[in-house]
């Protein structure tokens, strides 16, 4: 089957069109850079594709025509709140383009890959796949949540259309060094916060599976591709298992995280820069909970590997592209020494 597929010079998109192709699917890459893709692909076989943009409508034409289904994976992601404006316009025409357009077309099957924060309310009770969107305010989960509006009104009207909603993804290979493999090792450099709450994550290979597996089944619904749940706590002594270092934390009361995000939010709108420290941040990093992966998704045969293997995988390709300093994992960087 020949699959349009945005975002394959990312994280997720990347290890979905390997996934595709594994499978004996045909994926068409939507980029806006070739000599990125084929970097990204240097050691396998470079995917079909169309260099354009998502935002464009000829772009979007050229590369579904001839194509029997969709995966959309792809969007700008950011917290400054300057780009505010920009990321709106460009998640929800992306969306309107690519999976509308895709309707349109008479495409069997479309997968889009929303977040978990869409539908995650801390102060909440059970995360459900067919919840109700969570009211947002950084850029990026808003316009988030006006994507899933729309792609839920195509689903409410009978298109043949998978909503998945993963928690923070990250992996190996990862061709635009994704906001969470950074944090990964900003956290290595600074602190781990030690709080309430704790952190989701789901490995992007398992995830990618997941696309897929939902693309072959033809499965119409809302999936939650949540991986596991570490607390603070673990995700610390994890990290300092991994890397042979200890890493530093900072031990904070749950609400007192939460009064700095409130103190960041108005910091934004005094000065020039934008503070990563939001109460709406700092609410999801205190109040996360463990939260059930859609059981649909261990019935098509999809597995969520342990959380250390993707943070070992992580790290060591973090490591070997020099997005990490190897003082901060003496252990990976010298496998002698562990």
């Amino acid at each position: 089957m020949r699959v349009m597929l945005t975002g394959a010079t990312g994280l997720t998109g990347f290890h979905t069109a390997v996934a595709l192709m594994r499978a004996g699917h045909e994926p068409r890459c939507l980029v806006r850079s070739e000599e990125k893709l084929r970097r990204a692909f240097a050691e396998m076989p470079v995917p079909d594709f169309v260099v354009g943009d998502m935002t464009d409508p000829a772009s979007v034409e050229k590369a579904l025509t001839g194509c029997e289904a969709a995966v959309h994976a792809a969007g700008l992601v950011t917290i400054e709140a300057r780009r505010g404006d920009e990321v709106m316009e460009t998640n929800l025409r992306g969306t309107d383009l690519v999976v509308g357009g895709a309707i349109e077309r008479g495409l069997r099957h479309v997968v889009y890959v929303s977040s978990l924060g869409a539908i995650f309310d801390p102060w909440g009770g059970k995360t459900r796949g067919d919840g109700p969107i969570v009211p947002a305010s950084n850029p990026y989960s808003l316009s988030k949540a006006r994507c899933e509006e729309r792609v839920r009104a195509l689903q409410d009207g009978g298109a043949p259309i998978s909503i998945v909603y993963p928690s923070a993804i990250q992996g190996p290979d990862d061709p635009g060094l994704s906001e969470a493999n950074q944090g990964m090792a900003t956290l290595l450099k600074t602190v781990v916060p030690v709080t309430s709450g704790g952190y989701v994550v789901v490995d992007a290979r398992d995830l990618a599976q997941a696309l897929v597996a939902l693309l072959d089944a033809g499965s119409v619904g809302r999936f939650i591709a949540a991986g596991h749940f570490l607390t603070w706590r673990e995700q610390c002594d994890l990290l300092g298992e991994l890397t042979g270092r200890s890493p530093r934390t900072l031990p904070l009361p749950g609400w007192l995280y939460r009064l700095l995000g409130r103190a960041g939010d108005l910091l934004r709108h005094a000065v020039s820069f934008d503070f990563p420290m939001t109460l709406e941040a700092m609410t999801f990093m205190t109040r996360f909970r463990p939260i059930a992966s859609s059981p649909e998704l261990s019935e098509l045969g999809v597995g969520w590997r342990p959380t250390r293997g993707t943070y070992e995988d992580t790290l060591r390709w973090l490591l070997r592209e020099g997005h990490l300093d190897p003082q901060l994992a003496p252990r990976l960087a010298d496998p002698a020494s562990g």
